[in-house]
C-alpha cells in the first residue's frame, strides 16, 4: 500500500483518485475550490466535473497539497495544462525528498520554453523519477470500470513497473514506453487533430475526409519527432489508442469544440459560453511556434491556430481544412 497525491480534482484527477484507491492505496486528491471538496469528502461525487459517477468513500480530498506532498510516495499531475509549471514551482518551493515519484498526465508544453512538460520537469527536479501517463482514456468510463489501456512512459525501466503497478487490475492496463517525449507529442497533437475532425463532422465532410486530416496529423507528428531526434511507435497506447479515440468520438472535448467551430461561431465565444479547458486549442498556438523554432511545416496545426484565432465562416473554415489536408 502507498500514499498518492493527485493534484487537480478535474475529470482525469478524480477518475484516477478513484481507479488507484480502488487497488488499495491511501489517495489523496488536492482541489483548489472548497467546495469541490466538501462534495468529494461528504457525498462521494464530482459533480461539476465527472457526473454522472459514484467515487470512493476512502478518498481523501484536500484543498491545496502542501501539506501532505512528503508523506506520498507518488505524485500525479492532472491539472489543466496551463496551470502545470506553477505546480512545478510550488512543488519546487517544498524542499522535497529524491524519494518520490512524479507521474505527468496533463498534456501540454510550456508556452514560453516551447519544452514539453517531462523536459521542464527534469530541469528542476533532475533526481526524482518521472513518467507520463497518456492514452485513450476518457475520464467517466474508466471511473465506470469500462476496460481501459493506457501509456506509461519513462526512461526508467523500474519506475515505470512501480507506477504501472499502482494502476493495473482487471479492467485497466497500463503499458511501458520508453520514450516520454514521445508520449508527450502524441497528447499534444492528437488533441489539435481532434479539433480538425470536429470541424470535418460539424461540416458534414464525410468519414474519407476525416482519415485524410488523421493521416495528416499522423504525419505531422513524425516530422516533429524527427526534428526532435526521438524514437517513435505509432501502435502504443498514447499515439494510435489515444488518437483514434479522441478523433473518432464527439464525447471528446476537443472534437466538439470543432464542431462548434464549423457553426461559425469563434473560439472567445465558445470558451465564454462553456467555461472548458480546451486543451487543443491552448497546444496550437504553442505548436506553431514550436514549428517556427524548429523551421519545420505543421501545417495541420497553424491551420487549426489560424482558425481559433479569427471568426470565419462555414465556407472559409471548410476551405482552410481541406487546404491544410491535401
Amino acid at each position: 500500500m502507498k500514499n498518492i497525491l493527485v493534484i487537480g480534482a478535474g475529470a482525469c484527477g478524480s477518475a484516477l483518485a478513484n481507479l488507484i484507491c480502488n487497488n488499495l492505496h491511501n489517495v489523496f486528491l488536492s482541489a483548489n475550490k472548497k467546495e469541490i471538496v466538501d462534495e468529494i469528502n461528504q457525498k462521494n461525487t464530482n459533480q461539476k466535473f465527472l457526473p454522472q459517477a459514484v467515487l470512493s468513500s476512502n478518498i481523501k480530498a484536500i484543498e491545496g497539497f502542501e501539506n501532505k506532498i512528503k508523506e506520498c510516495d507518488l505524485v500525479f499531475i492532472a491539472c489543466p495544462s496551463s496551470a502545470v509549471i506553477e505546480v512545478f514551482n510550488q512543488i519546487s518551493s517544498l524542499n522535497i525528498s529524491n524519494e518520490i515519484g512524479f507521474v505527468i498526465c496533463s498534456k501540454g508544453l510550456d508556452s514560453n520554453s516551447l519544452s514539453f512538460f517531462s523536459e521542464v520537469f527534469e530541469n528542476i527536479f533532475p533526481s526524482n523519477n518521472l513518467a507520463i501517463l497518456s492514452g485513450p482514456n476518457f475520464a467517466i468510463e474508466i471511473a465506470n470500470k469500462a476496460p481501459s489501456i493506457t501509456t506509461i512512459a519513462s526512461t526508467n525501466y523500474d519506475f515505470a513497473n512501480e507506477v504501472i503497478g499502482v494502476l493495473n487490475n482487471d479492467f485497466f492496463s497500463a503499458k511501458y514506453s520508453k520514450s516520454p517525449v514521445f508520449a508527450e507529442v502524441c497528447g499534444v497533437i492528437k488533441n489539435i487533430m481532434a479539433i480538425g475532425c470536429g470541424i470535418i463532422d460539424g461540416l458534414n465532410l464525410g468519414q474519407n475526409t476525416k482519415a485524410a486530416l488523421v493521416n495528416k496529423g499522423i504525419e505531422e507528428i513524425l516530422l516533429l519527432c524527427e526534428a526532435l531526434k526521438i524514437e517513435t511507435d505509432l501502435t502504443t497506447p498514447a499515439c494510435f489508442g489515444d488518437i483514434f479515440l479522441t478523433c473518432a468520438s464527439s464525447k471528446s472535448r476537443n472534437n466538439a469544440l470543432g464542431a462548434m467551430l464549423a457553426s461559425g461561431k469563434g473560439y472567445a465565444e465558445i470558451s465564454k459560453e462553456n467555461h472548458k479547458t480546451f486543451e487543443g486549442a491552448i497546444a496550437a498556438k504553442s505548436m506553431v511556434n514550436l514549428a517556427k523554432k524548429l523551421k519545420i511545416e505543421l501545417i495541420l496545426s497553424q491551420t487549426i491556430a489560424q482558425i481559433l484565432d479569427s471568426s470565419y465562416n462555414t465556407d472559409k473554415i471548410k476551405n482552410l481544412i481541406i487546404k491544410a489536408i491535401f
